[in-house]
């Protein structure tokens, strides 16, 4: 701490301990084998730049002006059974308490009680964010879970990009 305190320059080795001599590379020593580093992972160095060319495929985030849309896409085109929206709502990461206030809110109005599920959906509630948040891919990997796989699988080939 004193060099630092001081402002000497210093060096330290891989033990932490102060050294006073900086190791020079030999004229024989090479550095053009660097797949071994582990910043690379033992992978070939073109292999990692390739990689970088690739573009990222992240799932499309989608927010509260989407619900018209996802209503129509599991309702009206692929006549999802709204009384299921108890179990969907838990399985998009909605807890218990909110969806039996909406249950209590609406009584027994199965369509609005989907409507205000999938808006608490796409708001982020209670514990959404830790099922992906809203997106196309977790919507379709609950619908999966509640066993309405076609729909989920309409939703995967439709918005989900392929890997």
């Amino acid at each position: 701490m004193s060099a630092i305190v001081k402002r000497e320059e210093f060096l330290v080795n891989a033990t932490g301990t102060r050294c006073t001599e900086l190791k020079e590379i030999l004229p024989d020593e090479s550095l053009s084998d660097i797949s071994s580093l582990s910043l690379l992972g033992g992978r070939d160095i073109e292999e990692v730049i390739e990689e970088f060319k690739t573009p990222l495929r992240s799932p499309i985030k989608l927010d509260f002006t989407d619900l018209v849309t996802i209503i129509e896409e599991l309702t009206t085109f692929n006549q999802m059974d709204c009384t299921k929206w108890f179990q969907f709502g838990l399985h998009l990461g909605l807890y218990d308490p909110r969806l039996k206030a909406i249950e209590a809110d609406y009584r027994g109005k199965t369509v609005e009680c989907f409507r205000e599920c999938m808006s608490a959906w796409l708001r982020g509630e209670d514990g959404v964010r830790e099922k992906g948040g809203p997106s196309w891919s977790s919507l379709a990997t609950a619908l999966d879970t509640i066993e309405e796989k076609s729909i989920a699988s309409y939703i995967k080939n439709k918005y989900c990009p392929s890997k």
